[in-house]
């Protein structure tokens, strides 16, 4: 299709009005005028050619122009005026200065050699003036010579060109003409009436026209020399008819009327009719959607070259393009009175007033290369540039073995393609255009492009001008052309080119001995005779080419489709050898009136029977004229009656390979109406009703790419050149609902679950049934409403609680009502997503709930989801459930606090966690207790109570309170701490209302390894790690510490402070135990690698709970956190505050559960013997700690420990503060502000800290 890119040029200010534009049947001409002046340009070079102006003698003599018109072959150009004469023109080349411009090298700044990039010196000459005695209203050419004319006394007359003078036994009425209207089955034309407009297609040999009284007709006849068997077919829904046009390819009529309509018709040839295919409106804002159409006169109506567009032009100046079939595409910025196309299209000039523009456009590669690898990628194309946006992930499964082997995987997947499923989600119009400038060498002589053909892969790009062609590889980044001139020049590209595992197949026509030939080219040789691979000499002219796997189809000018079989070898130095042999060869006169309507061709997998298994080549797919033929091939290779399976076809897409149902549909572009899915309903061999289904889907961009597996286009949209996706898989699933197939609709539902936009998919869906419904039965629910069936269907995919949420939070309250009529209640909705723990679901109800139901229900579920989200740890639901909550509820008294900022970095809480850790002192005031709620007989979180006069504050905070308490119970502090920061929970309140049903421990050993796992501290297993160091482990054999002494340990803190000066100053105590005893020199490194502890956040969270615990009194906990720690002052504090036989029993449990499991910590319990034994009131020797009996014994102690204190970050002292897990959030941020760092010193001990 075609897209404006660029901005338009000003060609020409003329000094007096140009009134008419025309360009040559070959369109290098271009020819404009005014009153009494006539220029001439050249199209592709944009260069003017000649200026002829008219004397005033003539002008006096013949009157003003009118009107012009190129002959047929381009030689001659007849200008009419408004007095009846035809002055007629020769075109000619001056032979005195054949040359009078040439292009030159911008590079070098030397012409280019003869034939390249020269523009001809053309001469203007009148050689004739034709009187028609009367004003003349339109002029064709029948012939090169026999021109035929029309004039306002209803007069139809021919005269040859040459000798200007008109054919009197050819000149005839047209109330001699045999008219027919549909409607009246005879038709009497008045006897004023006169043709105004008239259009000749010499492909279909017939003419459209329109007459002064506005109806419009088509005239057949087998010789227009005798007008009695000229037949006026007038087409009935026409009235007001101003213009007039035809379109060969497609079988198009189209008239333009007073009122701005365009109506297309189709001309039938079975009964001769015209058929009105659709009608066109233009719009003032160029957006359909704005609904604002022009309704002032058409006074134009023309085609692109390749008769894929329609152009009209207005009264108002407004020029509007629409695709064949209707989908709008442009809408011109500046005002026009006339216009025409260039040589392919690549630029619409334009008169407006005394002003001549040119505005460039891009055009698709599928108006005249309809083949499969150009449906892969978008492409557009210039005169001489190819942009591309390649597919993000080209389909491997057509790459056959050998042509895996011959291409290789990394050079035809070299680009690590994004998938595009990720991509539908990201904003496609992002996606960067790859621009391909044709190289100069070919293009000079051969622009503009006419065909244009992309590989599977996107990295083989192949081009062809007038003459020629050329190929682009992407992984080299080089162009590779014809090195012999005259065999470029001898070969033009006629019915398509495309790639077949990297060879370039080429239809190719030679006009010196006029044969059409195949040939086949590797992309890694040079263009060439002798590198052609495969020569399939072809009797007729080619139409179209396509190939599906290893099969080559191809449609000859006769009417006569081939299909051949390809196979290829590859030998290790990259020589290709190919051979076909063919398989299939049918006629299909009988179904096109002309070769020329045969659009494209495409060999398939399908089969018009769904049940059957397909596989293989099983039919072929011809469009002709916008109608859709399938042939299909029996087992005994036989073509049968083909199946017409849609009409107002512009583009097929067929599927790469044969799968279930999206794998197995037909995409069909339907233009206004939208795209078509030949959808197949598989059944078993049974079922009667194994079928396929057509589905319309509305667009909003031109599609240009089908994804079948996803149900998803990309395209352009009217307004840029942007990428855009879009997908119909609600709308599939919507139609099979509506059609009572939803168990093909389930099946299609299960095979795109996966899809990321799925659940989106859901959404659309219950919105189109929703309006659809509310714009058809606004008064309730009828037995034909379709949003009852949608529900009933979606109510068996896992996402449709989720989808009727998001569908009424985004739709009219008042719609609310009708929509959960078919839903069902939002309570129960609400519950069902309590049960199946879809707390966002359920957080969407709400909202809905409290405009729907009284306040006291909203606040009920929202105590149940607050629950829910405690339990399940959701901080985030938690606190906006709190807000929402209090936002609702009725009472002046504040909820618990809800911090409305979340910390963003780890440096905010890295600061306020140094702050907390405030030294405890013997004076640490403490809170009221309060009773435990550990004897609840009901689960809070499951089912929170309802009870009669409970606030909803206080109902929240035993929610709150009550899995605090669980998270304790389960040593889950981690937690514990999160719910403190996001709910604003008082800890320490806490704890202290807890204090007697936290008195005593039942195993502290799993305590004491919780703490380490929830926190990540390493276990002080440092002696198995020195004694496995070469450096010891030859010096040391077995060792013994006497357990018995009440003694500190033995210590030369003098003869080792230079090893250990730079380790933390907590760490002292192991140096002096272990090496008093062995004297054995280490190496520091060593030790600081063996005594390494977590980091500092590890150790601030730590020392948070540390301080919470003693605060709170409960110094059992507060022991095993100071165990962790390995603080001396710490432990020595506790027992001295409680010096119970508790305590006692933590040590002694710690201290045989560490001779077992951790060695460092049972040497670390027996450092601490001189030091906590004079606190309890037994002497040193009940505290029964047992003895470690051979340090050599502490090298079984638990591998996974060691393991991972060795993976331990060391900790940062920088003060910069640690980074923090993104996952658990800033969890401790409500510590006191005051709090610093934790020292349980007293005077009265020795101020020794052991790590």
């Amino acid at each position: 299709m075609f897209f404006q890119h660029g901005q338009l040029a000003v060609l020409l200010q003329s000094t007096e009005a140009l009134i008419c534009i025309r360009s040559s049947s070959d369109r290098l001409l271009i020819a404009c005028c005014s009153t009494t002046c006539l220029d001439l340009w050249r199209s592709h070079s944009t260069t003017r050619l000649f200026r002829y102006q008219r004397s005033e003698e003539s002008v006096t003599e013949y009157g003003k122009n009118k009107f012009l018109y190129f002959r047929p072959d381009g030689s001659g150009l007849a200008v009419v005026t408004h007095t009846g004469h035809i002055i007629l023109f020769e075109v000619r080349l001056d032979l005195a200065n054949p040359s009078s411009y040439r292009c030159v090298d911008i590079r070098s700044g030397s012409p280019l050699h003869e034939g390249i990039g020269t523009v001809p010196s053309i001469i203007l000459e009148a050689t004739t003036v034709v009187n028609a005695a009367e004003e003349v209203t339109s002029l064709t050419g029948l012939t090169n010579d026999l021109m035929l004319f029309t004039t306002v006394s209803g007069s139809v007359k021919q005269f040859f060109w040459d000798d200007g003078i008109v054919l009197d036994d050819c000149c005839h009425e047209i109330s001699q003409f045999y008219f027919t209207d549909p409607n009246e089955h005879s038709y009497t034309p008045e006897n004023d009436i006169y043709v105004t407009t008239l259009c000749y297609s010499h492909a279909l040999d017939i003419a459209a026209v329109t007459f002064s009284n506005g109806r419009g007709a088509y005239l057949s006849s087998n010789d227009f020399y005798k007008p009695q068997t000229v037949h006026a077919l007038l087409a009935s829904n026409v009235r007001g008819a101003t213009c007039a046009s035809i379109n060969p390819r497609y079988h198009l009529v189209v008239f333009g009327t007073e009122s701005g309509e365009v109506f297309v018709n189709i001309l039938n040839y079975d009964n001769g009719l015209l058929n009105l295919s659709h009608q066109l409106t233009g719009y003032v804002d160029g957006n359909e959607g704005g609904r604002t159409p022009d309704r002032s006169k058409l006074l134009k109506l023309f085609w692109t070259p390749d008769c894929c567009c329609l152009c009209g032009v207005y009264a108002s100046g407004a020029m509007y393009m629409w695709s064949v079939y209707g989908t709008f595409l442009y809408a011109c910025t500046v005002p026009l009175s006339l216009g025409c196309w260039d040589l392919e299209g690549y630029n619409l000039w334009g008169i407006s007033g005394v002003q001549l523009y040119k505005i460039p456009f891009l055009k698709s590669p599928l108006t005249v290369n309809n083949v499969s690898n150009n449906q892969q990628h978008i492409i557009l194309q210039s005169a001489n540039q190819v942009f591309i946006l390649p597919n993000r992930f080209p389909p491997k499964s057509g790459l056959s073995v050998y042509g895996s082997i011959y291409l290789g995987e990394s050079e035809v997947y070299d680009t690590p393609y994004q998938s595009f499923i990720a991509s539908l989600g990201s904003p496609l119009e992002n996606w960067p255009w790859q621009v391909i400038q044709v190289p100069d060498i070919y293009s000079n002589s051969n622009c503009p492009l006419r065909f244009v053909a992309i590989g599977a892969s996107g990295q083989c790009t192949a081009v062809a001008g007038t003459r020629g062609f050329a190929f682009y590889i992407s992984a080299k980044h080089k162009w590779r052309c014809f090195g012999n001139e005259a065999q470029e020049q001898s070969l033009i590209v006629r019915g398509g080119m495309l790639w077949w595992h990297g060879i370039l197949i080429v239809a190719a026509y030679h006009p010196e001995d006029k044969r059409s030939c195949i040939y086949m080219y590797p992309h890694h040789n040079s263009i060439d005779q002798s590198s052609v691979v495969c020569s399939i000499p072809i009797p007729s002219s080619i139409i179209a080419i396509n190939t599906y796997e290893d099969y080559l189809v191809v449609v000859t000018g006769t009417s006569r489709v081939i299909v051949y079989l390809l196979d290829m070898s590859v030998s290790p130095a990259l020589d290709v050898e190919m051979s076909h042999q063919k398989v299939l060869e049918f006629s299909i006169a009988k179904f096109t009136p002309h070769p020329c309507a045969v659009l494209s061709a495409h060999a398939s997998p399908l089969l018009s029977d769904a049940s059957v298994p397909s596989g293989g080549l099983k039919s072929v797919l011809i469009n002709v004229a916008g109608k859709l033929l399938m042939f299909e091939i029996t087992d005994a290779g036989d073509v049968g009656k083909p199946i017409t399976i849609a009409t107002n076809v512009e583009s097929v897409s067929c599927p790469s390979r044969s799968s279930k149902y999206l794998g197995a549909a037909l995409w069909l572009n339907c233009g206004m109406r939208g795209m078509r899915v030949w959808l197949p309903l598989h059944g078993s061999k049974e079922d009667l009703s194994s079928k396929r289904t057509l589905v319309t889907v509305k667009q909003n961009v031109y599609p240009l790419v089908v994804h079948h597996h996803e149900a998803a286009i990309l395209g352009i949209p009217v307004d840029s050149l942007r990428c855009r996706s879009e997908t119909f898989l609600h709308i599939l699933l919507h139609e099979l609902v509506v059609k009572n197939l939803e168990k093909h609709a389930y099946a299609i539902a299960k095979m795109c679950e996966k899809l990321p936009y799925f659940h989106h998919t859901l959404e659309l869906m219950i919105h189109k049934a929703l309006e659809s419904d509310m714009s058809h039965y606004p008064n309730g629910i009828l037995e034909e409403a379709v949003l009852p069936h949608v529900i009933r269907f979606m109510r068996q995919l896992p996402h449709y609680l989720s989808a009727v949420a998001h569908c009424a939070r985004k739709t009219e309250m008042m719609q609310w009502e009708y929509l959960f009529q078919s839903t069902g209640v939002v309570t129960d909705l609400l519950d069902e997503c309590l049960e199946q723990h879809s707390l966002d679901t359920a957080i969407l109800y709400l909202v809905i709930l409290q405009n729907l139901h009284p306040l006291q229900v909203s606040r009920n579920y929202i105590v149940k989801l607050l629950a829910a989200s405690i339990k399940e740890n959701r901080w985030d639901l938690g606190v906006d459930l709190l807000r929402f909550l209090h936002a609702i509820s009725c009472e002046s008294e504040k909820f618990p606090g809800v911090r409305q900022k979340k910390l963003t970095g780890p440096s905010e809480l890295a600061i306020r966690l140094r702050r907390s850790s405030e030294s405890f002192d013997d004076d640490c005031p403490l809170s009221p207790a309060t009773p435990g709620i550990e004897n609840a007989t009901y689960d809070m979180l499951t089912n929170p109570p309802d009870e009669e006069g409970l606030s909803d504050k206080k109902r929240a905070q035993r929610i709150i309170t009550h899995h605090a308490h669980r998270l304790l119970k389960s040593c889950q502090f981690v937690r514990l701490g999160e719910m403190c920061y996001y709910l604003k929970f008082e800890l320490l309140q806490f704890l202290q209302n807890e204090r007697q049903n936290l008195c005593e421990i039942d195993d502290p050993a799993h305590v004491f390894m919780s703490i380490h796992e929830e926190f990540h501290w390493p276990y002080p297993d440092i002696i198995p790690r020195i004694l496995s160091h070469p450096k010891v482990s030859s010096n040391i054999n077995v060792i013994s510490i006497n357990s018995d002494s009440d003694s500190k340990f033995i210590a030369d803190p003098h003869e080792y402070e230079e090893k250990v000066d730079f380790i933390s100053d907590t760490v002292s105590l192991y140096e002096g135990s272990v090496y008093s005893e062995c004297r054995v020199e280490i190496d520091p490194t060593i030790l600081a690698e063996a005594l390494k502890r977590g980091t500092q956040e590890s150790e601030d969270k730590l020392n948070y709970y540390l301080r919470m615990f003693f605060d709170a009194e409960v110094y059992n906990y507060a022991l095993l956190f100071a165990l962790v720690l390995r603080d001396v002052d710490a432990i020595t504090n506790i027992v001295k505050k409680d010096p119970s036989s508790v305590m006692l029993s933590i040590l002694m449990a710690i201290d045989c559960w560490g001779h077992q499991e951790s060695g460092g910590y049972s040497l670390f319990l027996q450092s601490l013997k001189p030091f906590i034994a004079p606190l309890f009131p037994t002497s040193v020797n009940d505290l029964k700690l047992k003895p470690l009996v051979k340090i050599s014994s502490l090298s079984s102690v638990n591998s996974s420990n060691s393991a991972s204190a060795e993976k331990e970050v060391p900790s940062k002292r920088d003060g910069k503060g640690p980074r923090l897990n993104e996952n658990s959030g800033t969890v401790y941020n409500n510590l006191d502000n005051n709090m610093n760092h934790l020292s349980l010193s007293d005077d009265s001990q020795s101020n020794c800290t052991v790590s």
